[in-house]
């Protein structure tokens, strides 16, 4: 009997998918793409849904313009935070103080 072929993971870089992809948009034929690259067409068709997701969320996603807003406004935030926080230290300390203020003179 003869030994099965040993099957070996390949691995494809990003590039080369995307080129593979790209190769695919110009013809027909699935089949004809996986068939010329050796390729499953169960795995093509995870990379194409990948690129397709990758490339909704590029086309929906914010642009610089947002980008920047939305951080200014993180900034903001960020800021507001730092002050609140100061003044409950603060605050905390002058209770502190008066507490022990009330413990002593009582005592």
């Amino acid at each position: 009997m003869e030994k099965a072929k040993e099957k070996t993971r390949r691995f494809w870089s990003a590039d080369e998918k995307i080129g593979i992809i790209r190769e695919h948009l110009h013809k027909v034929k699935l089949v004809d793409t996986c068939d010329e690259k050796n390729i499953h067409p169960t795995m093509f068709s995870i990379w194409l849904k990948q690129v397709l997701e990758a490339g909704r969320e590029a086309l929906a996603g914010t642009n610089k313009k947002e980008m920047r807003a939305t951080d200014r406004l993180l900034s903001k935030h960020k800021e507001e935070i730092e002050r609140k926080n100061q003044i409950i230290a603060e605050l905390t300390g002058e209770i502190l103080d008066l507490k022990k203020n009330l413990g002593t003179s009582e005592g």
